[in-house]
Formats: C-alpha cells, sequence, structure tokens
C-alpha cells in the first residue's frame, strides 16, 4: 500500500510531462503549418541533376471484331534525363539541356513480351524487340535545349523537332522499324516535348504559400490520333515539414483533361478517338530549401472510345480503358 502510494506522484508527473511534450510537439507542428513557402524551381549555372522518370500504360479495350474477350496490353518506359543549367537569368530563368542518357522499354501483350533497355547489351533475337532498339538508340545521347521559368512554365524547347528528324531517317532507312518508331517520333516534336516538360515540371506558385492554399496550372497535348486535348490542374499545398535548411513541400495535384478538338478519321479503317471522362491524381514532394523536386507521381485515368471501319466495311465501336502512371525521381548515381 504504501509503495503505491510513493509511486503515484512519479505517475501523475509522468503523464503531465508527457501530455506537455504531446502539447509542445503539435503547437510546433501547428507553428510549421503556419509558416509560409515560397515554392520556385531553383538552378545554379553549370549544376547538372538526372532524373529517373518512369511512365506505366495499362489498357483493356473491349469490342474489337474477331476478339473474342478484352483485349490487355501493358507498356513501362522508363528514362534517365540528365539536365544541365547552361544559363540561369537574374529573374530565375533557367537555359537547360537535356539529354536522354538511357531508355527502357517493357511491353506486354497477347504476342508475349519483350524488353528493350539501351543500357544493356544487345541480347534478344526478336525483330520486334531489335527495331524498337535500332530506333531508341537514335534517341540516346541527343538532347533538346529548354528555357524554363522558376514557376515551372517552360517558355522555350529547341532541338526536339531535329531529334524527331533522326528517328524519321531511321524509319525510312529500316521500313521494319516503322511500328516501333511512329509512336516515339510523334512524342518527340518541340510542342510535344514542351507538353512533356510542363508534366515532368509541374506548375508552381511563387506567391508565398501556407498549408492549404491552392493554385492551378494549364497544358494542351495532341497528335492526329487524339486530338487536342487540354488539361487543368489544381495544386493544394498539403504539408509543411522539416527545419528551415531543409523544408520539404507536400503538394498534391488534381488534373482534368478534356479533348478539345476530336481528330479526323485517320488510316486505313477510318478510326476516331473520343476521350471520355479524364482524370488524374498525384502527389509532389518539393524539397524548398533547394528548390527542386524530390519526388513526384501521378495517376491518370483516360477512358475513351473509338469507332472505325472493321474488315467487313461495318461499323466497329471499341471502348478502352488506360491508366497512366508516372513517377519522378533523381537518380542517385548518373546513367543507372
Amino acid at each position: 500500500m504504501s509503495n503505491d502510494k510513493c509511486q503515484m506522484p512519479n505517475l501523475r508527473f509522468g503523464i503531465r510531462h508527457s501530455t506537455f511534450v504531446i502539447l509542445l510537439l503539435g503547437l510546433s507542428a501547428s507553428a510549421a503549418d503556419a509558416q509560409t513557402v515560397t515554392l520556385r524551381y531553383g538552378w545554379t549555372k553549370g549544376e547538372s541533376r538526372s532524373y529517373r522518370m518512369t511512365t506505366q500504360t495499362d489498357s483493356v479495350i473491349t469490342g474489337l471484331p474477331n476478339t473474342p474477350g478484352p483485349l490487355t496490353t501493358a507498356q513501362t518506359m522508363t528514362q534517365v534525363l540528365k539536365f544541365v543549367a547552361e544559363d540561369v537569368a537574374q529573374d530565375g530563368t533557367a537555359t537547360l539541356r537535356q539529354t536522354f542518357q538511357s531508355i527502357r522499354m517493357e511491353i506486354t501483350n497477347p504476342m508475349g513480351q519483350f524488353v528493350v533497355d539501351t543500357a544493356t547489351p544487345d541480347t534478344s533475337q526478336d525483330p520486334m524487340a531489335q527495331s524498337a532498339r535500332e530506333v531508341m538508340a537514335a534517341v540516346v545521347g541527343e538532347s533538346v535545349l529548354i528555357e524554363m521559368a522558376p514557376d515551372g512554365v517552360v517558355k522555350k524547347v529547341d532541338g526536339a523537332s531535329r531529334i524527331a528528324d533522326k528517328v524519321t531517317r531511321v524509319m525510312t532507312a529500316n521500313p521494319a522499324t516503322a511500328g516501333a518508331g511512329q509512336g516515339l517520333r510523334t512524342a518527340l516534336g518541340d510542342e510535344a516535348v514542351k507538353s512533356t516538360l510542363q508534366q515532368t515540371f509541374p506548375r508552381l506558385s511563387l506567391l508565398p504559400a501556407r498549408v492549404g492554399d491552392t493554385w492551378t496550372g494549364e497544358l494542351a497535348m495532341g497528335n492526329p490520333t487524339i486530338g487536342r486535348i487540354i488539361g487543368r490542374s489544381t495544386f493544394t499545398l498539403k504539408a509543411n515539414e522539416g527545419t528551415a535548411d531543409a523544408r520539404l513541400a507536400r503538394i498534391s495535384v488534381d488534373l482534368v483533361l478534356k479533348q478539345d478538338v476530336v481528330p479526323p478519321p485517320s488510316g486505313p479503317a477510318g478510326m476516331v478517338m473520343t476521350l471520355g471522362d479524364a482524370r488524374g491524381a498525384g502527389e509532389i514532394l518539393f524539397n524548398v530549401t533547394a528548390g527542386r523536386i524530390q519526388r513526384s507521381t501521378m495517376r491518370t485515368d483516360m477512358p475513351s472510345t473509338v469507332v472505325m471501319n472493321g474488315p467487313d466495311g461495318s461499323p466497329v465501336r471499341a471502348e478502352n480503358k488506360t491508366t497512366i502512371t508516372m513517377t519522378m525521381e533523381p537518380v542517385e548515381k548518373e546513367g543507372r
């Protein structure tokens, strides 16, 4: 009994002490959340950064003629991109040289699976894989110049069309590469690369932001197959973490895509694609102190309807459910 009485004051002190610590931590967290941060990309002339960009595309197509069930395909493209700041203006606008260091492509479809990686020796005897490697090799080592404002707005892209022309020459010299090269060539126009960069380096708010603040950004993309698609992103500062010399911001992203222009019929089948209710969500972990992305992820659902002429000339309507997942993170060791 006496022992219990002796221990009670210590127990009460321990409870009060723990409560005080929890309260102090809560106040510290609240103070951090109440602070404002200025989000901007920061570059130093001569600085080099490498990122690994992974794009996973999963599609399920139903309604195709002579196909008893859904047609499922999966494709993963991984690129290692090196950015070197060749110049930085007083307002923070950076002239960056982006170099394609390596490309890895993995495709799984009803015909099987194949992998092509420009960073590893060519051991495949698959003609499709060899054709894809030839096209990808034409891109690796090439670079484009980018002019990007500190809020992520891409003002100019130069050199991408030149690489697209190089891919075209490869396709002309070897018609077997046409299937692998067509999509890559389309993605390498100056405007197409600009659109990709606007997704790679999302729009930031240059105004001081508090947790809960939102801002918006827009992007546009298009090609003869999908027409013109416009997107509107809403960014929300979810958390302001770390200390003053190592500040990290967590930013959520909500994306809405709309087909602004439906493409005309294309190809022998007169195919027309109509985009459905396309939406995406993701998160950016931004190193405020260094002015760079620590990691970003984005998942976008893009349902669409394809109308075309079947083998017998009758109309065919196919439904395509596509999910695109993009991840970007720094490469600790370049070239890997």
